[in-house]
């Protein structure tokens, strides 16, 4: 592969940044190797409104022009139905009258994969896994460049009156393997995590739990193909940085892309030091000691926090939460927890949104291990029906799917109405969850409790009798991971996530049939 990346290789500019509010102390330049395939692909947006917005103006689409009657389908409050039209007419994407505007059928329209115009762009291969970047991209911006004597380039940023130049270390592979080219599955697959970052420029890795796309969307995959047989290798500007007033040694690494701060890239980087000298004496040079005595001295902090953490757990569920099967999943969230906390103001705040992340997956494991024990089977087959042809069709009417979840819920004697995300649990997602071909946590939930009905021996069982309002325990958590995850322009602190945190233990030790004790601050918060 040295013969495809060469000193010459077009050099890419997107603007590389640090999140919002992040200063650096230091920082230093990178050409990161990517292989562009140029792709024809959906057109990538932001998302012009929200799914809430969305499902009004679909209701609207389809002649529904009542708030009473966009209520009573959707199941939310006719009053947050009428708030929410009323913010569709100020727009101007529905007339007076309820209807659509033609700007409103447009942008409907657009909210739709398979709907949107299909573009030429680009897409940028990892030349060492063969993975694709989660980007799309239609416009190629080219970097000024002043060449070295030795042939390797400067970058000249800035502005043509105020120009800079930059230093880079140019990152060149030197295995000859190049990657299979990508397949209309994975160009797809970009194009939906882009636009889910453009939603939270905030981080690199936008998880996809709760708004994932389905891979089998025959018409969006014919409206894709690759332009470009072989690929053109590029470098990509990007630069690592220590964030200012955080003394914690930690360094990080820009989205080439623009989109804020990158852990896949900062692992990439940690993997191929190990084959690049001088790459690793950039890294060192940025953060004043070798990596191996950072290593070393990460391990020691690392074992120092595991067992405060590992104490805390047993002083906040006692002694019996090292039998829990979520127990791992929850030292991991408590060493997230301590670390934050430690940091106090100097720390980032995409790490407080990974820290709700890990309390929702801290669930997920336990709902997982409940499923292994206690198979939801065929519970789905309740939101179910055969059509003419005899394949199973999810029914469409949510008041009857959500009366089916409310009585599930009632005869194990949790507390109703359920919360209305619950409430609003696709029969896609529930028995998804059945045949855990994917994963989201209300659909585990839901599951579980069909499971429960009838089964005394159950967890949920048990857990409806300590505590009824679980149910809304567990959607609370859901709702602000999901928010932190989705919602970049959002503010999150430590002091709202801690009764979080707190609630994720005590329903995990209800649902793992663990008694704490009057005294133990879990109960209490912290």
């Amino acid at each position: 592969m040295a013969a495809l990346f060469q000193l010459d290789s077009p050099v890419l500019h997107f603007g590389p940044r640090m999140p919002a509010g992040v200063r650096y102390s230091q920082r230093k330049f990178l050409l990161w190797p990517a292989l562009m395939y140029r792709v024809v692909a959906p057109e990538v947006r932001p998302r012009q409104i929200n799914i809430l917005q969305k499902a009004v103006l679909g209701m609207c689409r389809a002649g529904v022009t009542s708030p009473v009657r966009v209520g009573e389908k959707l199941r939310i409050h006719p009053d947050l139905a009428e708030l929410i039209m009323k913010e569709l007419l100020q727009r101007a994407l529905i007339k007076p009258d309820g209807l659509p505007t033609a700007a409103g059928n447009e942008v409907f329209e657009d909210e739709a994969l398979d709907m949107r115009p299909p573009v030429t762009g680009h897409v940028f291969q990892d030349p060492w896994s063969g993975e694709l970047w989660p980007r799309f991209v239609q416009r190629l911006d080219y970097v000024e460049l002043d060449r070295r004597d030795n042939g390797f380039p400067d970058l000249i940023l800035g502005t043509k009156g105020k120009p800079r130049r930059e230093r880079a270390f140019m990152c060149r592979p030197v295995d000859d393997a190049v990657p299979p080219s990508p397949d209309v599955r994975q160009i797809l697959r970009a194009t939906h995590r882009h636009k889910s970052a453009l939603r939270n420029s905030e981080s690199f890795e936008v998880p996809e739990d709760d708004e994932q796309m389905s891979l089998d969307v025959g018409t969006a995959l014919q409206r894709i193909s690759l332009v470009d047989d072989a690929p053109t290798p590029v470098f990509l500007t990007t630069f690592i940085y220590l964030a200012e007033n955080e003394n914690t040694g930690e360094w990080h690494a820009c989205d080439p892309f623009g989109l804020g701060e990158s852990p896949v890239l900062r692992r990439a980087i940690d993997r191929e030091v190990a084959f690049f000298p001088r790459l690793r004496e950039a890294v060192e040079a940025l953060i004043g000691s070798s990596l191996d005595a950072q290593v070393e001295k990460q391990r020691g902090w690392i074992a120092e926090l595991r067992e405060l953490a590992t104490s805390n757990l047993e002083r906040k569920l006692t002694v019996n939460a090292r039998d829990l099967p979520a127990f791992d999943e929850l030292l991991q969230l408590e060493m997230a927890y301590l670390d934050a906390e430690l940091l106090g103001d100097a720390c980032p705040e995409q790490r407080l949104r990974d820290l709700l992340g890990a309390a929702r997956r801290a669930l997920e494991s336990t709902f997982r291990s409940i499923a292994s024990k206690f198979p939801p089977g065929d519970v789905w087959r309740h939101v179910y029906f055969k059509d003419k042809a005899g394949k199973d069709r999810p029914v469409q009417d949510q008041v009857y799917v959500s009366d089916v979840y409310k009585v599930c819920a009632t005869n194990l004697g949790f507390a109703t109405p359920l919360p209305e995300a619950v409430q609003r649990t696709r029969p896609n997602h529930l028995r998804a969850a059945c045949f855990e071909s994917g994963w989201r946590l209300r659909g585990a939930i839901v599951a579980s409790m069909m499971a429960a009905v009838n089964n005394p021996s159950h967890p949920l069982v048990l857990a409806a009798k300590r505590r009824p309002e679980l149910i809304e325990d567990l959607d609370a958590v859901a709702s602000m991971a999901g928010e932190a995850i989705h919602a970049g322009d959002s503010i999150v602190e430590l002091g709202a996530i801690t009764p979080v945190i707190d609630s994720v233990y005590r329903s995990i030790a209800i649902l793992g049939g663990v008694e704490v004790g009057e005294k133990n601050q879990v109960e209490k918060g912290r």
